[in-house]
């Protein structure tokens, strides 16, 4: 079905309810008293049939099949450089060109119209040349119905056929360098013309009708350039004409003005002459209003009420958007539904940017108070397609239409019910920024008007709707993104003040929690121009956005530092709302302490940290009470008052932590009580552990007591943290080494490395007994394999510091691997996530893909072998859907290290599959028709897929591919596998020739015949029992695919396609294009 087939579809849906006004009629029911024009098609056949020629081609002159000539011949002189369409396309003395086209004109008119005629020619991408004597033929008199003679369709018809159809490209579409402003300098240009026209030429009744009467003709050509250029000229002309109409309008209101006057003076004096002359004017000015609107309406009717709905967007986009711009320059006579129903049907239009420009279009209409009685009508045919449009599958549209309807609900606020506003509410949540801030205008406009920036009574009532909003709503589940939405466009996000006042009060304390988050996430968003993840990265931090964040940051400290620490002492005992407010911390501005005269509040604010330190065990909250102190460092004057009582706090949990792990060493048993607290002290020192060094309280050897005796230990969350705390203590001896600050280097190395096999033995026998928490283990391990790696000596070129690199073992490196397979690609069968709730099942799987993430680091890094990567890459296709994306980098960042050790890790992953297919087998056979295999041909595909269209680049690394696929295939240097074969009298792998299949494609001519080669030497059986035996058919695919299609042996081809047959399942013809060589064309 074609575009215009598809639009008139489109507006049936709405046809039913529009059936009682005519205005808003279907376009398809003719309502004009002239003849129906043809709907054109670009494969030359009408919608309607034309009675005036038969229907033909592109706009060739010669018939199917017959010879063409040469396109030599064919070829015309080229365009003169002092044409206009030179001139046109260097932009350049429009105003001199007009000027003298105008006295040319003033002397000859015909070659004036000829010159603005093989403009046009030429702007269509035709060569045809127009004469003087082509417009001076008789017939141009002859007019139809269409308002078109004879001579004007004579000499379309002759263009056509000039037209060379196999250039697909044509000036206003054309994206070259030299063409990037045609589009732009041609409209230019009519305008202009029009313009300097004004005077007499446009109303001589001779240039306009000769060039709408071209420009008619060219718009309903079967030549989609023609039609395209010519629809995009007449729409430029009809608004430079409507300009001209707006000006003569309001030259009437002035001259008006002079003729009341002159009235008023005529009472005093018997005869007034220029009153006579100002009247004379008058009729001037009205007869040239009406040929303009004389000259738009024959443009409408001839070119826009049939293009408006051609099979080219573009040309829609076009007809739309200066209807748009007509209707706003001059309302009085545009802005009537006669012409707003066009805007209303396009918006049923199937591509997104007719959609857009439909949009775009309306929207300056619904800016405008005087125009609301007009557009009534309109909002209550097309509000229910404009609703739905919220959730259009174009987020730019999407974007247009929240501003639309923002305007609307301005103009009409009671016609939008309350359905109509829930896609625009959940729209705040929308991933995309843009949309989700559009959203969030409309919601400022109908649910919070009037919010100020400075604290007030009615800001407090606003707040309190928005917490009602995001509550009630319940579509997402983090404030997030409902700030991210308002925080440019609703001040009261910003009311510090506000906020603050209704935390100490009673006001909201049923949704306190709820306000301490979105106070919270606004703070960090106005300090830092952060936003959510999910919706793109940080703002650009321009001068004048760094110097906003500041200023921002300074009026929130002024407000927050007083008020923080009642804040906190007012909900210390609430996890959730001290998790919040003990972040807000790290935004202040510290100068305003000392500066300002606030270091009582400062005194206030720590005391309060050390009670929640002292009260709360939370991963969260004691990470943010670390960050915040490690940031009181970078004030002098802060640090200097805030030292003594974080280096006390730190010795009490120091002591606190060496006294449980005491009491563990010296009596080795431990009792519940004892290990919530001695897990309590672990969490609270390793947060501060985790932000600065804690050198000086040296638990390593009770640690390292504990983490060897923990089997005494029933809490895994125990030895979890214990292993991290001595990561971090590795970590920062780490960092004092590569800052050369160590004393004694030698000393600093020695006591490193034997930290360092002490903590690889300890997270080793935790992967091994794959304990609850060995998550955080292994991470662990994974930084300290990344610090420790063989970039090291690069580092450290000389001296003791370059012996730090660990070398794994290989039963080191076979615990790795195996954790990792076992606990991120589990079974669907024995995988107990399904059974989760939601939340819960999201980070388990986030869990997962971390483990694989770190891996692929180890791999990336050159921890682990590229050839480890098989092990993970196997799980490709069945585990698309998790960790396809990770998978599909590692696949990329190993190629781009090594392709030929790449191509030999593919080669494992595809023999391990395979072989773990063939052990499953109760036969010890693979059968080519099973689920599993085909899967395993498409992982193959993918693999092949991932190597790209460089067979060149890829030369050596195919090349490795198929040699080991051979190898296992036919079972060389396999001596079990050849007993067993013997044994059975059938060959085990033979079929995973089938799967290296996929790869074929890739090889280039010579190496095709050199695999052949290869093949053919270490074949097992003769000719004979291949042609003979079915189970030979993967190898007669095979070597198949490595002949030339002029070199096949039909009798290969023969025999298999007689056994596909037999097989039960449809194969491809050995010949014939398998996808994977269509994908790698």
């Amino acid at each position: 079905m074609s575009d215009d087939d598809t639009m008139s579809v489109a507006t049936s849906a709405f046809d039913a309810s529009n059936a009682s006004d005519a205005t808003f009629k279907d376009p398809n029911i003719s309502q004009r008293g002239r003849k129906r024009k043809p709907v054109i098609h670009d494969d030359g056949s009408d919608y309607f049939s034309s009675p005036k020629r038969p229907a033909r081609g592109r706009g060739t002159g010669r018939a199917r099949g017959a010879a063409r000539t040469p396109r030599a011949d064919r070829r015309l002189p080229q365009i003169d450089d002092s044409s206009l369409f030179n001139v046109v396309k260097s932009g350049k003395s429009f105003e001199q060109v007009i000027n003298r086209w105008i006295d040319a004109y003033d002397r000859h008119p015909d070659a004036g119209i000829a010159q603005i005629f093989q403009l046009l020619v030429h702007a269509c991408g035709c060569r045809g040349v127009i004469t003087v004597q082509m417009l001076q033929a008789p017939g141009f008199q002859n007019k139809d119905e269409d308002n078109i003679s004879d001579a004007v369709r004579e000499l379309i018809r002759r263009l056509a056929d000039e037209f060379d159809e196999e250039c697909a490209e044509y000036p206003i579409i054309q994206t070259g360098p030299q063409w990037r402003k045609f589009r732009t300098n041609f409209e230019n240009f009519l305008k202009l013309l029009i313009g300097k026209c004004r005077a007499g030429i446009v109303f001589d009744n001779k240039l306009m009708d000769r060039l709408i009467e071209f420009l008619l003709g060219l718009a309903e050509s079967n030549v989609r350039a023609f039609r395209h250029t010519a629809t995009f000229a007449a729409m430029k002309v009809s608004t430079a004409l409507v300009d001209l109409v707006v000006q003569l309008i309001e030259l009437r209101n002035k001259n008006n003005l002079q003729i009341e006057t002159e009235q008023a003076k005529l009472q005093q004096h018997a005869t007034s002459e220029q009153l006579d002359v100002l009247l004379a004017t008058k009729a001037e000015i009205d007869e040239k209003i009406s040929d303009c609107i004389l000259m738009t309406g024959c443009i409408f009717k001839g070119v826009f009420v049939h293009r408006y709905r051609d099979v080219v967007p573009d040309i829609r986009s076009i007809c739309i958007t200066e209807l748009g711009a007509w209707m706003t320059v001059h309302a009085s006579y545009f802005l009537e539904d006669t012409y707003l129903k066009y805007a209303g049907w396009l918006l049923y239009d199937k591509q997104p940017e007719v959609r857009l420009k439909c949009i775009t279009a309306l929207l300056p209409l619904f800016e405008e108070t005087e125009y609301a009685a007009r557009l009534e009508l309109f909002i209550n045919k097309f509000k229910d397609r404009l609703v739905s449009m919220i959730t259009d599958t174009c987020n730019e549209v999407a974007i247009k239409v929240c501003q639309l309807m923002n305007l609307v609900f301005r103009q009409f606020p009671t016609m939008l019910e309350v359905s109509d506003c829930v896609p625009i509410y959940e729209a705040v949540y929308s991933s995309n920024r843009a949309l989700a801030v559009a959203a969030g205008e409309f919601l400022n406009t109908k649910v919070f008007p009037g919010a100020q920036e400075a604290g007030d009574f009615h800001n407090k009532t606003m707040l309190s709707d928005l917490i009602l909003f995001y509550v009630e709503g319940d579509v997402h589940k983090h404030a997030a993104f409902l700030v991210d939405a308002l925080i440019d466009t609703a001040p009261m996000i910003k009311d510090w003040a506000t906020m603050t006042d209704m935390l100490l009060s009673d006001e909201c304390d049923e949704y306190d929690s709820h306000l301490v988050e979105i106070m919270t996430i606004a703070i960090r968003q106005a300090s830092t121009g952060d936003v959510p993840v999910s919706r793109g990265t940080k703002r650009g931090a321009s001068t004048k956005d760094a110097k906003l964040l500041v200023e921002e940051r300074t009026r929130m400290s002024e407000i927050l530092i007083p008020t923080l620490p009642k804040l906190l002492s007012r909900h210390i005992a609430d996890r959730d709302k001290i998790a919040n407010l003990t972040s807000i911390p790290q935004y202040f501005v510290l100068e305003l302490y000392p500066n300002a005269r606030m270091m009582k509040y400062l005194t206030e604010l720590v005391a309060v940290l050390e009670r929640i330190v002292d009260q709360h065990s939370d991963d969260e909250i004691l990470a943010n009470v670390a960050t915040a102190f490690n940031y009181f460092r970078s004030n002098l004057a802060v640090q200097q008052a805030t030292d003594t009582a974080r280096n006390q706090l730190l010795d009490e949990l120091a002591v606190a932590l060496r006294t449980s792990l005491t009491e563990f060493q010296n009596e080795n048993q431990i009792d519940d009580e004892d290990e919530a607290q001695l897990l309590s002290r672990f969490r609270k020192m390793n947060a501060f552990a985790a932000a600065e060094d804690l050198r000086r309280t040296d638990l390593w050897d009770l640690i390292l007591n504990l983490l060897n005796n923990s089997d005494k230990v029933a809490n895994p969350q125990i030895c979890e943290k214990a292993i991290l705390n001595l990561f971090h203590t590795v970590n920062w001896d780490i960092r004092r080494l590569s800052e050369a600050q160590e004393k004694n280097v030698g000393d600093a190395v020695k006591k490193l490395k034997k930290r360092r096999d002490q903590l690889l033995n300890a997270i080793k026998a935790i992967l091994s007994a794959s304990a609850t928490g060995v998550e955080n283990a292994f991470l662990c391990l994974c930084d300290l394999l990344i610090l420790l790696n063989h970039k090291l000596a690069d580092d450290f070129p000389t001296g003791p510091a370059s012996t730090l690199e660990i070398a794994l073992n290989r039963d080191f490196n076979n615990t790795i691997n195996t954790f990792v397979v076992d606990n991120v690609f589990v079974a669907e069968e024995s995988d107990t996530i399904r059974t989760l709730d939601p939340y819960a099942q999201i980070e388990m799987m986030a869990k997962r893909r971390n483990l694989l993430s770190q891996f692929c680091k180890l791999i990336i890094n050159g921890v682990l072998p590229i050839t480890d990567s098989a092990l993970v890459l196997r799980y490709y296709v069945k585990f698309y859907s998790d960790f396809g994306d990770i998978l599909k980098a590692l696949l990329v960042k190993c190629r781009e290290l090594d392709r030929c050790t790449c191509a030999k890790a593919v080669s494992m992953a595809l023999i391990s599959a395979f072989e773990e297919m063939k052990s499953a087998s109760p036969n010890g056979l693979v059968d080519p028709v099973e689920e599993d295999f085909i899967q395993l041909r498409d992982l193959a595909k993918r693999f092949a897929m991932s190597f790209g269209p460089d067979a060149l680049r890829n030369r050596y690394a195919i090349a490795t591919i198929h040699q080991h696929g051979i190898l296992h295939a036919l079972e060389i240097n396999q001596a079990a596998n050849r007993r067993r074969a013997a044994a059975n009298g059938k060959p085990t792998n033979v079929a995973f020739l089938e799967v290296l299949l996929e790869f074929s494609p890739r090889l280039v001519r010579q190496d095709k015949l050199v695999v052949y080669r290869y093949l053919e030497k270490h074949c097992p059986v003769t000719a004979e029992q291949l042609a003979s035996d079915d189970i030979w058919q993967p190898y007669l695919l095979y070597r198949a695919s490595l002949q030339e299609k002029e070199k096949q042996v039909h009798d290969d081809l023969a025999s298999v396609r007689g056994g596909a047959r037999g097989r039960g399942r449809g194969r491809r013809r050995a010949n014939s294009t398998t996808p994977s060589e269509v994908s790698a064309v």
